[in-house]
C-alpha cells in the first residue's frame, strides 16, 4: 500500500526572494578587480529558507551548497499543492513562485 505524500504549506508571501545587501567584489582570473560595489543579488525569503532547511532535516531534499538551484528531491512531497518527485530539482523560492503562478493560471 502506498503511503500518502507529505504536504507542506508556506504562506505565499514567503515564497519569494528578498534583496541581498552584501558588498561584492568581482575579479578576473589574475586577481584584477573588475567590479566593486553593492550587489544586486537576491536571496530566498528567510521563512522559505527555514522550510528548505526543515525539508533537508526531514530527508525530503538534499541541499547542494556549492551552486544555486542545485537542491534535489530525495522523496516525494507537495509544497502548497505543487508536487515534487524524487530526483527532481528543488529550486529557489522565486522559481517556485513562478511554478505556482503558472499552475494557478491553468
Amino acid at each position: 500500500m502506498n503511503k500518502p505524500i507529505k504536504q507542506f504549506r508556506l504562506k505565499k508571501e514567503y515564497i519569494t526572494s528578498v534583496p541581498d545587501d552584501r558588498y561584492m567584489v568581482l575579479s578576473d582570473l589574475v586577481g584584477k578587480i573588475i567590479f566593486q560595489g553593492d550587489s544586486y543579488a537576491c536571496k530566498d525569503h528567510p521563512e522559505f529558507t527555514k522550510l528548505r532547511n526543515k525539508l533537508c532535516e526531514l530527508g525530503y531534499i538534499f541541499i547542494e551548497p556549492t551552486y544555486w538551484n542545485g537542491d534535489r528531491v530525495l522523496k516525494p512531497f507537495k509544497l502548497n499543492k505543487l508536487s515534487f518527485k524524487k530526483g527532481e530539482q528543488f529550486p529557489c523560492a522565486a522559481a517556485i513562485a513562478v511554478k505556482l503562478d503558472i499552475r494557478h493560471k491553468k
